[in-house]
């Protein structure tokens, strides 16, 4: 077999990845395979993989889309080396570049309300699409998430819902009443069309709804609510986050709520919460401002 398919294979059964954890290192390694042009990759020597970082450096990606892809082939040769196919890890000395430190990008309370409230409630499809972004933000899901909910995992007495996350891990996430009244009316349209698809979120055909489907409806509501960002649905996510840690709830909470398995993963929300809480205060604290109109006034009579 391929040793490619035979990584995938390894992937799917022995490490039991999801779907689109898999995708995701398939895509990464269709690169890596273009490039050797045909070659073996089990004869694969380390200036080949210096050449290979060369050509991925020329196409100036992001910090992070470059780690993902050298992080994907370190994990290949990884892989063939355990299993005895090769003697030598070409990819032993290359190193990760660093991690692009930008903070995530979030929206306000006010900004979602915008987006909630332009969101029809009159039909099939608007009753959906708000129970679908009122779940996003409510419980900081991953799209892929959101996407394979079943109604078996609502727990709609209790308010709870069951989703899997990275590596099929699944965990319980509490949502709102809010949520659950948006939950139950969407519900009672989908009954009304006597949809039995198991999945939750579906097409007016009954059929399940992919991601792309979502980041086009919440694009859609967020132009039409004019909000002035680029929207997409992790952006709920980090919101989600942002907001619980802004109201006091404390760090490990919220990585369990978000399902991270490194609390590292979850600190970056902190960093964010940090940087507006120092915005706020330059903007706002009486002496800050006093002290700052006085320097301006100063350099402008100089």
């Amino acid at each position: 077999m391929d040793p490619f398919e035979n990584f995938f294979y390894f992937l799917e059964v022995e490490r039991e990845y999801s779907k689109n954890t898999i995708s995701a290192y398939k895509n990464d390694l269709r690169s890596f395979k273009e490039f050797l042009n045909g070659k073996d990759p089990l004869k694969v020597t380390k200036r080949d993989i210096f050449e290979f970082l060369m050509k991925l450096s020329k196409r100036r990606l992001r910090p992070t889309t470059l780690r993902r892809k050298i992080s994907s082939v370190r994990s290949f040769y990884a892989f063939l080396l355990k299993e005895g196919k090769i003697e030598n890890d070409p990819t032993v000395d290359i190193s990760l570049p660093k991690k692009d430190k930008r903070l995530p990008e979030v929206l306000s309370l006010e900004e979602i309300e915008k987006i909630l409230n332009v969101i029809p409630e009159n039909s099939f499809r608007g009753k959906r699409d708000r129970a679908i972004v009122e779940l996003l933000y409510s419980c900081g899901l991953r799209v892929s998430e959101l996407t394979g909910l079943k109604v078996k995992d609502i727990d709609m007495e209790n308010g709870f819902l069951k989703c899997f996350g990275k590596g099929s891990k699944e965990r319980i996430v509490p949502f709102g009443e809010r949520a659950k009244d948006v939950l139950k009316e969407y519900l009672k349209e989908r009954g009304k069309k006597n949809i039995t698809s198991e999945y939750l979120f579906v097409s007016r055909k009954g059929e399940r709804i992919l991601r792309q489907f979502i980041n086009a409806i919440l694009n859609k509501y967020a132009k039409k609510a004019r909000i002035r960002k680029k929207v997409h649905p992790h952006m709920l996510r980090h919101s989600f986050a942002t907001h619980l840690l802004e109201r006091g709830a404390d760090l490990r909470s919220v990585q369990e709520l978000l399902g991270h398995v490194d609390i590292s993963t979850t600190q970056i929300y902190t960093h964010l919460t940090k940087e507006r809480l120092r915005e706020v205060y330059l903007s706002s604290h009486p002496l800050w401002r006093k002290e700052n109109g006085n320097k301006k006034s100063h350099s402008s009579n100089s």
